[in-house]
């Protein structure tokens, strides 16, 4: 006998089944990847959302970043020109105009004659320079803790896989809840917690699908970038930037005929600059830091979603006022533009003047709605787990004896399981990055890693001081095939008179021969140094300084500790 199938109804079961699989294993995936990581994303978030306000949280407490508004402003090179007079032994760098910001003082950043980090404040109206802060205000050890959780070397990297979570926490959690767009207005039911909690997590994740999605897609795009790109060596899709033009050597050498030259005020060149661009507003300006080295200025026009210090750059000559090369927005590729447009999009800080605020309040809104998602939707699984668990205890023996040995294998209990002791261990490692981080601010690196004793090179006297790194300097700075960061400390007298200085490993090299001159600020004069795969205690650090008048002179010291002229930091 043959049996009729009616071949309408067989697939809607199919069709229903596969639907709630794709629900459930959604729902699984959502609520396994918010709650393994809960702690540390919570952290991320919490400090992401204070970060869109970094800058207004300094404002409020430190009189130094007040700025008493009036009709003018003094040139940016002014400015400059002020807080270097202001701090003769110290070398300014990074000087911020803050021209979006009237209310705000412009500041340059410098190295204090203990190796910290600090930043020197004007008044952008007055000239009045009104003192200095710590790098690592509380608004920017926020910045610093959100970016980087003070981890040394995979800081970035944990941060930026965190925001392909929060992508797939997305997703998965649209599938798991069908047609989604029923319950933007559908208001929490207060049957339990459990049940209050689970609605009050939907509704507040579906009013903040934006800023997940934000936060989402240009978390992905860093994390593609770190560590994929930054350590796997996998290709970057973004087209690396224009490298900044040097000086050649013989170009400077005409400029030592008369003796030694003189170099343009930082005003000089801001005229040059304005000359040439009268329709950029000046954000940055880097100062040289070394003699081939050119002024670099960085402004923009009326472009959006860009940071202002990615704008157009326009180089000059620190010796001529020659402006040797412009670098403009206009120049980038569709890939490299939509880059750079990441940040000011995560960080909320692409509008323009009087909307920065509410833009930023609005980020801020939704980052503190992003930190409540982790934390409801840990505590709504945990109370659900622990439902399942009960009544799993009233069921069949197996279920029981699986029970118990899951008590047994997940280390403290609870959903986390054994995620619990990465995120303590993640924990842990904030904690003391962040002890590090504070006392490097104040502090510095000098007097850590390995001393060179002062000799004279030529006519100079010249030590240095090799270190692992700003979050690294308690590891050993030499180590085979790594490089380490050289600090040397030169008088302003010899710096005047010398035209390039720098440092290699091995055998001695030609100027022609040099990628990187010992350079930077006065004050905190240092350099990447290439440690070679083979080292052993005859190895050598040469040291070469060239004058204005081409003369070279050289010094060796022992690359490793002998006792003597090379030795460890006590």
């Amino acid at each position: 006998m043959t049996i009729a199938v009616n071949p309408e109804t067989q697939p809607k079961v199919s069709r229903r089944r596969r639907k709630l699989s794709l629900q459930y294993s959604a729902y699984f995936i959502h609520s396994l990847m918010g709650l393994k990581l809960t702690l540390l994303l919570t952290v991320v978030l919490l400090s992401g959302a204070l970060a869109t306000v970094q800058q207004e949280i300094d404002w409020l407490l430190y009189d130094e970043m007040r700025a008493q508004v009036q009709q003018e402003r003094l040139g940016a090179g002014e400015l400059l020109d002020k807080l270097q007079a202001a701090y003769p032994d110290n070398g300014m760098f990074f000087f911020r105009t803050a021209e979006d910001y009237p209310h705000l003082n412009a500041y340059a950043r410098y190295i204090d004659n203990q190796g910290g980090w600090r930043q020197a404040w004007i008044d952008p109206y007055s000239g009045e320079v009104t003192g200095d802060t710590v790098l690592l205000t509380v608004g920017q050890f926020i910045g610093f803790l959100h970016a980087t959780l003070f981890l040394p070397a995979i800081g970035n990297s944990v941060v930026n896989a965190l925001g392909l979570l929060v992508l797939i926490s997305l997703i998965t959690g649209l599938i798991a809840v069908p047609k989604f767009w029923r319950y933007f207005l559908v208001w929490p039911r207060r049957g339990n917690l459990r049940v209050f909690l689970g609605d009050l997590h939907r509704l507040v994740g579906l009013w903040s699908l934006w800023i997940v999605l934000i936060i989402g897609v240009t978390g992905s795009w860093w994390f593609y970038q770190d560590p994929f790109v930054k350590y796997f060596g996998v290709p970057d899709v973004v087209a690396a930037h224009r490298e900044a033009p040097v000086l050649e050597p013989s170009q400077l050498s005409e400029l030592a005929v008369a003796g030694v030259p003189a170099a343009l005020t930082a005003a000089q060149v801001v005229e040059r600059v304005t000359a040439a661009y009268p329709d950029l507003q000046i954000n940055v300006i880097n100062p040289p830091e070394h003699n081939a080295e050119p002024y670099e200025v960085i402004g923009k026009r009326d472009e959006w979603l860009l940071s202002e210090w990615k704008g157009d750059r326009v180089f000059v000559h620190p010796y001529t006022g020659e402006i040797i090369a412009t670098y403009t927005t206009a120049e980038f590729s569709p890939v490299q533009r939509f880059d750079l447009a990441m940040q000011p999009l995560h960080y909320g800080t692409w509008a323009h003047k009087s909307a920065d605020i509410t833009v930023k309040v609005i980020y801020l809104i939704g980052g503190l709605a992003m930190s409540f998602l982790a934390i409801s939707g840990l505590i709504v699984t945990y109370k659900r787990v622990r439902r399942a668990a009960k009544k799993a205890q009233r069921y069949s023996l197996l279920r029981k004896r699986l029970l118990a040995l899951w008590k047994v294998v997940r280390p403290w209990g609870g959903p986390m399981g054994v995620f619990k002791y990465f995120n303590l261990l993640a924990l842990i490692g904030i904690c003391y990055g962040t002890n590090v981080a504070l006392t490097l601010s104040e502090q510095g690196t000098r007097g850590s890693g390995y001393l060179y004793a002062e000799q004279s090179v030529g006519p100079w006297q010249v030590s240095m001081n090799a270190v692992a790194g700003l979050l690294e300097k308690d590891l050993p700075p030499i180590r085979p095939g790594v490089s380490t960061v050289l600090n040397a400390s030169l008088s302003s007298e010899a710096l005047q008179q010398i035209q390039f200085i720098y440092a290699n490993v091995g055998e001695p090299l030609a100027l022609e021969e040099v990628e990187e001159f010992i350079h930077g600020p006065i004050g905190a004069k240092h350099m990447e140094l290439e440690v070679p795969e083979q080292i052993d205690e005859e190895t050598l650090l040469w040291v070469t300084a060239v004058d204005w008048q081409g003369q070279v002179y050289r010094r060796a010291w022992p690359l490793l500790p002998n006792g003597e002229l090379t030795y460890k930091a006590q």
